[in-house]
């Protein structure tokens, strides 16, 4: 059985704030919340059930999104208390505090179980860390290189234990990513050939976007437009002919608790 692990994060919309533009705090989480619903709706369409790693910000904010999520068998996973964070470089003392308070207010008010975490830009605590506060997985590593943020050409590509299970995001074996950016801008023959290839030594796809993605945002000069470029409507149209696709090619849609249930646990 090969799986396919279709995952968003979910904040606000980070780009302005990561590139000190200028810009209004309610308009950035507007953006996906909206953006947000139209996965939903995505989802529900093809009848896909996915893991959301949420920030604590968000779901504060949001909680009705979260409820929606909950009530359509959505897994709910931690992406942090803020997306501003950056729980490597943070002191692990404080670390352990913003995770704690993050996880514990979302389990109480949504009544459920959070087992997965994903840190913002993908700077994650130690392992024992998120151990210790109770996580059964972690999908912070994205074993690639990306300039400014990491270099993880020698890390492992496949599931693995270090004190909990790290589920990498996928990248080919030439360390090819296919997420969110890369999804838009090298077109769908490129994401069918990276998930192909990544096929032949793993038995899931686990690949990533964010909601402000799904909104037609408008292009601004002094924002990265690559970044933004494919958003909105065009990027429901290419992920619904790659989803068409992988079920021609027999990937179950699943959650990343769902598929490690199934298949570790």
């Amino acid at each position: 059985m090969k799986y396919l692990l279709l995952t968003f994060d979910i904040e606000q919309f980070v780009l302005p704030i990561e590139r000190n533009v200028a810009h209004n705090v309610e308009d950035l989480f507007s953006i996906s919340y909206y953006g947000t619903h139209k996965i939903i709706q995505f989802l529900d369409k093809h009848k896909i059930t996915s893991t959301f790693f949420i920030t604590y910000e968000y779901a504060l904010k949001y909680p009705d999104i979260v409820e929606v999520l909950i009530e359509n068998n959505h897994e709910i996973a931690l992406h942090g208390y803020s997306h501003t964070h950056n729980y490597k470089t943070m002191t692990e003392s404080k670390a352990f505090q913003y995770l704690k308070k993050a996880k514990s207010y979302m389990e109480k008010r949504f009544t459920i179980k959070i087992k997965g975490f994903r840190a913002p830009r993908l700077q994650a605590p130690t392992t024992s860390l998120l151990e210790r506060l109770g996580f059964i997985y972690d999908s912070s590593l994205h074993p690639t290189f990306v300039p400014g943020r990491y270099c993880n050409l020698l890390k492992q590509r496949n599931i693995f234990r270090d004190n909990i299970w790290e589920i990498p995001i996928s990248v080919t074996s030439l360390r090819l990513p296919f997420s969110w950016f890369w999804f838009k801008n090298f077109g769908l023959t490129y994401s069918k050939l990276c998930t192909i290839a990544n096929l032949k030594s793993s038995d899931y796809v686990n690949i990533y976007f964010h909601p402000w993605e799904f909104e037609d945002v408008k292009l601004n000069t002094v924002l990265p437009n690559l970044a933004l470029r494919n958003n909105g409507s065009k990027l429901l149209e290419i992920l619904n002919e790659y989803v068409k696709w992988t079920r021609i090619k027999a990937l179950k849609p699943s959650s990343i608790y769902n598929y490690l249930n199934e298949n570790f646990l």
